[in-house]
């Protein structure tokens, strides 16, 4: 032996269940920060790739710029990509149509097809103004083929011959709203809009650019609006993927990355407590040994190098297991997010490597032990030669006041004397217990924000839907059981409106619109928790009753209400929380059953029929449901909205409540661990109490008491700080972005104050088993 140092990898191959507990906390601490780090970087990866997949490449739009100054922009070194681009009927909301299908009408530049990463299913570019490129459903719904013919129609009469060049991807709105999009060339364009609006200059052409991702984006865009004297109402900027690549000025970007930096403090110091716990307790458990060092001759320098290089000494096994942990479990998670939602997560890499959550692993596995040694170094420094007869320093510190016996049990006065004597150890652990709470509420405040940026699916929402082009009550009701039986359809449900029907309510005049459920559609209220108050079952008894759709807004209906119509009187039989149909200013929404509007109105039809398919549907099933509807009807296909919804929602479901309950088991082992290892440390103090008369049920009592008053001083300190970070957390989150006022988590409150209290009460449980299958001279001489 060279040094006292050599004794660190001996001693370590001697003492492997000793040290295993601290061993233990190092590598939860690096797998707790890899694994979020890990996870972040993959969801960064996934969501920028999604966010160019859905919004483009583009980093700004320039509207009203010169063809001049568009030319010199695009010479700048830092821009990769540009093009120009205008658009007509964007929201569907005039008369453009080809083939009888709504129309929305395009203008761009080939450079624009790689910009909005808008790839070609079949066919080129357009090489003359006269030819056009459509979305791919129009292939199937209109029978066309590349080299065929359309007309595009527009509503100041003028109608145009254009000849398909290629097929593109379809997107969720013309999907949605069954429309036709169509891309001319720019010249094209211009000519057509000469055609409709006179002139091309009022056309506001909009110029989109791309820079360089290894610029300053943020600084790039000052410089160009500097360069081109433009006002901040003509620069528009790719938020979603400008905050993704950190160069968003968005408060709200701002803002999330502002509550990553505190999650990360607040697990970066759960980290330094944990590992600082177990290594004081280990230091307790080892006061003879360093005493025994100093016997030898160790400084009290020695023992602190010696402490910290043993910490060390850990970390070169505790980090590699860490973090092959954490990719193990990033990958798992990867898989899965990938697994619920192929569509939204389908860029994300199931078996990718995060350099910057392994190297975050790894420093901040390195600083937590650093500075989680420090305080032990120092305390193993300071034990006197003498200590290596006298054993545990413990058993000679001074006891300045007595337990008090006067108010409990001689038990429980000890068990709070101990947690209280040693000031440091107190806070120690109090702020452990106390961050543990924190941390939970701090990560809790994202379920807010997931809650209101991705809305789930309700259970009445379609895949598809087949509507009455006039909205009267058209729709043959056998076709719904035809539509019933197409392969893919899994159910089929209908409205039948009558809309603006003249009521007299609480002796006002106003208009309702009265809508029909059927069975399924009154299940899915009562099964979802829909039915404020009232009583569904009347729905299906003769008599004009029907429900009403609460009013956030407004003076909502109360049950037992009677609303005079032309149709006749109808009495209010219950009040729904959410329903398929968006309110109108000034107008009642009312639901009544098939036979009640049948009877009311006369009317056998349907206006509206979903449909929700089986998950093996495909196109051709959905084709031939179109072919099966005709062509004099609106088809509205919401299968990617659907997809991308229910995906969102759960994907980030699992990824929000996986790592709380990470955090969750992580506090419950590191309670048991931190109180086991106290006890350990104790343990001979422990065996001379048993020596003197103590009793096992004795001392599992004054345990309880010492690892209670631990728990609740640090439930009462985590409640105290942990409620105005999660306040503050919200606020970035949520108030700002939805304006949503801010609500105490009273049930993720109780349940990690529950949690806590629970591990601790488990907590007491394996010492107490040790001290009682023990000998007392086994106790009092162990170490």
């Amino acid at each position: 032996m060279k040094s006292y140092l050599s004794l660190i990898p001996a001693y370590a191959r001697i003492h492997k269940k000793q040290n295993r507990m601290t061993l233990l906390c190092i590598v939860l601490a690096v797998f707790l920060v890899t694994s979020i780090f890990g996870m972040a970087d993959m969801e960064i990866r996934s969501q920028k790739l999604q966010a160019i997949k859905r919004y483009g490449s583009w980093h700004i739009s320039i509207h009203n710029l010169s063809e001049t100054d568009a030319a010199i922009l695009a010479q700048r070194p830092d821009v990769t990509a540009s093009s120009w681009y205008n658009v007509l009927n964007y929201r569907l909301k005039e008369d453009y149509s080809i083939g009888g299908k709504q129309a929305s009408v395009c203008g761009i530049e080939p450079s624009m097809l790689s910009i909005m990463k808008y790839e070609l299913t079949e066919g080129t570019f357009p090489k003359t103004d006269s030819e056009v490129i459509l979305t791919n459903s129009s292939k199937e719904v209109l029978g066309i083929q590349i080299g065929d013919t359309v007309t595009l129609l527009t509503p100041e009469g003028p109608s145009r011959e254009l000849t398909v060049s290629g097929f593109g991807m379809d997107n969720e709105i013309a999907m949605k709203t069954d429309a036709v999009i169509a891309f001319l060339p720019l010249t094209g364009f211009q000519s057509l809009y000469r055609q409709v609006h006179q002139t091309a200059e009022d056309a506001d052409m909009v110029y989109y650019v791309q820079f360089s991702e290894h610029c300053n984006i943020r600084r790039a865009i000052r410089d160009v609006r500097e360069q081109f004297g433009l006002t901040e109402e003509q620069i528009g900027q790719n938020t979603a993927l400008l905050g993704l690549l950190g160069f968003s000025d968005d408060s709200f970007i701002t803002g999330l990355y502002l509550t990553a930096g505190i999650l990360f403090l607040l697990v970066l110091t759960a980290g330094v407590l944990m590992v600082a716990s177990s290594m004081n307790s280990n230091i307790a458990q080892r006061t003879e040994f360093f005493g025994l060092l100093r016997c030898l001759g160790a400084s009290p320098k020695q023992i602190r190098r010696f402490v910290c290089l043993e910490a060390l000494n850990w970390c070169k096994t505790a980090i590699p297991i860490g973090i092959l942990l954490a990719v193990a479990a990033v990958w798992g998670l990867c898989g899965a997010l990938r697994y619920l939602s192929s569509m939204y997560f389908a860029e994300m890499p199931i078996f990718g490597i995060s350099m910057p959550g392994i190297l975050a692993g790894i420093i901040v596995g390195l600083i937590t032990v650093l500075l989680a040694a420090r305080s032990p170094a120092k305390k193993a420094s300071r034990v006197s030669p003498v200590t290596a007869v006298n054993g545990n320093t413990d058993m000679v510190q001074g006891i300045q006041k007595a337990a008090n016996i006067n108010v409990c049990r001689i038990e429980t006065a000890l068990g709070i004397q101990h947690a209280l004597h040693r000031k440091k150890n107190f806070l120690l652990m109090t702020c452990s217990f106390a961050l543990s709470i924190i941390l939970f509420l701090s990560f809790y405040a994202s379920t807010a924000f997931m809650h209101h940026a991705i809305t789930p699916l309700r259970p009445y929402t379609p895949d598809l839907s087949i509507v009455s082009p006039d909205s009267s009550c058209s729709l043959d009701s056998g076709l719904a059981a035809k539509l019933a039986g197409c392969p893919g359809v899994k159910r089929v449900y209908g409205r039948a409106f009558a809309y603006d029907v003249p009521a007299r309510i609480r002796e006002q005049e106003q208009t309702i619109m009265l809508f029909s459920y059927d069975l399924q559609q009154f299940n899915w209220a009562e099964e979802a928790d829909y039915l404020l108050e009232g009583d569904l079952s009347k729905m299906i008894e003769e008599g004009n009753y029907v429900l009403a759709v609460h009013d956030a807004g407004g003076q909502s209906l109360k049950t037992g209400e009677v609303i005079h119509t032309d149709l006749g009187d109808l009495t209010v039989a219950g009040i729904l929380s959410h329903c398929p149909i968006d309110g109108v200013q000034g107008t009642e929404r009312l639901i009544c059953s098939e036979d009640t509007f049948r009877r009311l109105t006369g009317e056998s039809g349907y206006t509206i029929l979903d449909m929700q398919l089986t998950r093996h549907a495909s196109d051709e099933d959905v084709n031939r449901i179109r072919s099966l509807a005709g062509d004099k009807i609106l088809f509205s296909d919401q299968r990617l909205s659907n997809q991308d919804n229910r995906g969102a929602f759960w994907a980030f479901s699992l990824f929000l409540y996986g790592f709380l309950m990470v955090i969750v088991l992580i506090t419950c082992f590191h309670i048991v661990n931190s109180i086991s290892m106290s006890a350990s440390a104790r343990m001979r103090q422990y065996g001379s109490m048993r020596a003197i008369g103590m009793s096992c049920g004795q001392f599992t009592r004054m345990l309880a008491a010492e690892t209670g008053a631990y728990a609740f001083s640090g439930c009462a300190i985590g409640c105290i700080f942990g409620l105005p970070l999660h306040y503050l957390l919200y606020q970035y989150l949520v108030t700002a972005r939805w304006g949503t006022p801010y609500e105490i988590p009273f049930g993720a409150l109780g349940l990690i104050v529950l949690v806590v209290l629970a591990a601790s009460a488990a907590a007491v449980l394996r010492p107490g088993r040790q001290i009682r299958r023990m000998d007392i001279t086994e106790v009092i001489h162990s170490q």
